[in-house]
């Protein structure tokens, strides 16, 4: 057997013999999470938007202008 074949068994195993947690979830803790997700990426847009010429300059998408205008 490769390791991959034996890492996926492994895994395969482990899922299969878990037991039940008896937690509850709060729907208030559903909200936080969603809200948590939702300005996570909020706050990646407006970052990006703010360096988006250094950004675009980085990956090549826009040449670099030579003018002292800065």
């Amino acid at each position: 057997m490769t390791l991959r074949q034996v890492l996926f068994a492994a895994i395969g195993l482990l899922l299969a013999s878990a037991s039940p947690a008896y937690a509850y979830v709060d729907p208030g803790s559903g909200g936080m999470i969603v809200q948590l997700l939702l300005g996570g990426t909020a706050g990646v847009v407006v970052l990006a938007k703010l360096f988006w010429h250094r950004l675009a300059r980085f990956f090549g998408v826009k040449p670099r202008e030579d003018d002292d205008t800065r």
